[in-house]
């Protein structure tokens, strides 16, 4: 149960002198908001960000480009709004990493279309909060109007001219990472608080605070929430079993949201087909038969991922509930003279099984061989298992991962 922080009615020795005490704005960046805090704004949230050139241009340009911009004029939100500078030192940084690793640089438009996606709507909240909804002392769980991604925003005072807590009131918003433990979460922190706007409020965000809670300096990934092999809207990562003998089966056209670099890396000179869901990854038509779609014969129906090369790869986020030792069983297939056949899965970016290798079987691309892996230590919590083609022509159709100690 969340407890609310009581707060004292009516007006304090203290209280008076705080109002005419100046000197007390907290203030970052080049922009200082402070001002705006606790205003009526007569439009939309949308407009009220059209209303100010040169603070949020880099906001509407992707608010545009997801097509959100009727949610900001019509849905009840409440918006955490970035700065131009939040974006700025984002795309500096990330085109920094990328230039490390010899890698062209881009820009808010060349960014794939699902990184932006994941990481923009998180600022974008269902219903209206104002700063006294979040005063509580673990904060108030919140989602995101797409994805129904978990956020958590908690009401702070700072201080000022001596007094303790006796400045602007703030917010810290949280970046949970899907966890339920607040040591994992990413704090970011509002400049400016309670601006209403006709569908809901708006609370800025420091000048200092970096665009998607500083990721975009790793792969940012997140598991595929529109799967017909798991409960519709499923959005967490795939959950490995506890109990010793059991196994979880995922099937290979359910790798991460995230796009090209982040999520998968396909290459772009062969381009095949295009079933399942919108990517570049080549995703075969539909295989039909228990027999030759996965081991436990789950669905009766699936897709492979075909048309491969070597170099490729495809990451999924899964989840140890406690730590132990799998195995990974994949059902592979080839239908040309490629031989032998190699790949191999990486655990955070390591390889954890070394090259796997088969022959193709008699049947042709969709007669799957089932090639296990040695055993490999998970530890508990959040990872990315990622499958790596080390040899053209793999088609890849489903894996299980099987707990064994």
């Amino acid at each position: 149960m969340m407890k609310k922080v009581l707060t004292m009615s009516g007006i304090s020795l203290v209280a008076a002198l705080l109002m005419i005490v100046s000197g007390c704005e907290k203030t970052q960046g080049d922009y200082n908001a402070v001002n705006e805090s606790n205003q009526t704004f007569a439009g939309s949230t949308y407009d009220y960000l059209k209303s100010r050139p040169g603070v949020f241009d880099s906001l509407i340009s992707v608010i545009d480009r997801l097509k959100l911009a009727d949610t900001l004029k019509m849905q009840n939100v409440t918006l955490f709004a970035v700065t131009n500078e939040g974006f700025q030192q984002v795309v500096s940084k990330y085109n920094l990493s990328r230039k490390i690793r010899n890698r062209p640089p881009v820009y808010l438009n060349d960014m794939a279309y699902n990184f932006i996606d994941s990481l923009v709507t998180r600022y974008i909240i269902r219903g209206s909060y104002i700063a006294d909804d979040f005063n509580y002392i673990d904060g108030k769980p919140i989602t995101s109007v797409r994805w129904n991604y978990p956020m958590v925003g908690k009401l702070g005072t700072s201080n000022a001219s001596g007094f303790m807590k006796g400045g602007p009131a703030y917010l810290d918003f949280f970046f949970t990472k899907k966890s339920i433990f607040s040591k994992d979460w990413v704090k970011g922190s509002t400049m400016a608080i309670n601006i209403k706007t006709s569908n809901g409020i708006v609370h800025i965000m420091e000048a200092v605070h970096p665009f998607g809670f500083g990721k975009y300096n790793e792969a940012v990934t997140e598991p595929y929430d529109n799967s017909l092999y798991r409960p519709a809207g499923v959005s967490t990562p795939w959950e490995l079993p506890s109990v010793i003998g059991q196994s979880t089966l995922v099937e290979a056209e359910d790798f991460d949201l995230g796009g090209q670099f982040i999520a998968y890396y396909d290459d772009p000179s062969t381009n095949g087909g295009k079933n399942y869901r919108p990517s570049d990854v080549d995703t075969d038509i539909l295989t039909k038969g228990k027999g030759k779609t996965d081991v436990g014969g789950t669905y009766g129906d699936s897709y492979s991922i075909g048309w491969t090369k070597a170099g490729e790869w495809l990451n999924y986020s899964i989840y140890a509930p406690v730590e132990g030792d799998y195995v990974i069983t994949s059902r592979v297939g080839n239908g040309n003279n490629t031989t032998p056949l190699k790949f191999h899965y990486d655990l955070d970016l390591k390889n954890v099984t070394g090259s796997l290798t088969f022959v193709k079987g008699p049947g042709g691309w969709h007669d799957w061989i089932p090639v296990q892996s040695p055993t490999i230590h998970i530890t508990q919590g959040n990872h990315v298992l990622r499958f790596f083609h080390e040899t053209n022509d793999v088609q890849f159709n489903n894996f299980t991962i099987k707990r064994v100690n």
